[in-house]
């Protein structure tokens, strides 16, 4: 039998880059995530899931006692027939389980005069305050390029959601996004705790950089979620265009190398399960 070898090799090398593609393509990093977006880290909710979860990666649906909202898995992820309850509660000292993700639209070299206090402005965000009921601050985060080791070591595990202290976030005086500012003039100077410049990070923000905030009450915050998904379906102009503005994802470190970002591993829909 007759073999050509450059057709077997050139086969072969569309094969491995294919498959490298689809390898690729099929992960989903946090990076990726549109904004604005509700993240739940998947770690931090097994840590407190009653029952307890199994560590084979099933995914749960999640009920929010306070609303009864019930967030379940889209069809695309391994999801089991476990319904957890979830308050999303936020602990100085305890990982959080819930982040919002936004993406920073104008920085501090991008300050309009006439609109922003330019001695107080750090970056305006996506991230429309009605979504959080005006009630987030900024966190270290969860995929934060801008701050050293040290702090990058900081705000590993519970350390994501240390907050950037002296940082304030409130509604844009122009339009629907968001704002953060110094809460002094003295800036990070002023603001910082003695235990090192927690939130000099933030004067670096840029255009499409992506940060998180912590809500105070996470299912405040996703009721706000499930009524602007519920609003967007019924908006004519979008003619049953499916929304992507305000969608829910989980994600996880797990069997990923230290210090890079998390990886998405699924995404929820809200329903509400009965009148409130």
């Amino acid at each position: 039998m007759y073999y050509n070898a450059n057709v077997f090799v050139t086969t072969l090398s569309l094969m491995i880059f294919v498959t490298a593609q689809q390898n690729i393509n099929a992960l989903m990093l946090l990076s990726d995530v549109p904004t604005p977006s509700f993240i739940i880290d998947m770690q931090a909710l097994r840590r407190i899931a009653e029952p307890p979860l199994n560590d084979n990666g099933d995914i749960p649906s999640i009920r929010c006692p306070k609303n009864n909202l019930l967030l379940q898995p889209i069809s695309n992820t391994k999801r089991n027939n476990k319904v957890i309850d979830c308050q999303f509660p936020t602990v100085e000292g305890q990982q959080a389980i819930g982040y919002l993700h936004t993406t920073v639209t104008r920085g501090r070299d991008d300050a309009i005069p006439d609109e922003d206090d330019l001695s107080a402005f750090l970056a305006e965000i996506d991230l429309d305050p009605t979504l959080c009921r005006d009630d987030a601050h900024l966190v270290l985060g969860l995929n934060n390029h801008h701050v050293g080791s040290y702090y990058w070591a900081r705000s590993a595990g519970a350390g994501s959601s240390m907050e950037a202290p002296g940082v304030g976030y409130g509604s844009s005086k122009s339009n629907s996004k968001g704002v953060l500012r110094w809460l002094d003039e003295g800036g990070p100077t002023a603001c910082n705790s003695n235990d090192g410049k927690r939130s000099e990070w933030v004067n670096f923000l840029r255009r499409h950089d992506t940060v998180q905030l912590l809500p105070n009450d996470g299912q405040d915050t996703l009721l706000e979620f499930y009524k602007r998904q519920s609003l967007s379906r019924i908006d004519e102009d979008r003619k049953g265009e499916e929304n992507t503005s305000t969608r829910i994802f989980g994600i996880s470190n797990e069997g990923r190398p230290m210090g890079s970002e998390p990886a998405v591993v699924c995404e929820w829909r809200c329903i509400l399960e009965e009148g409130i």
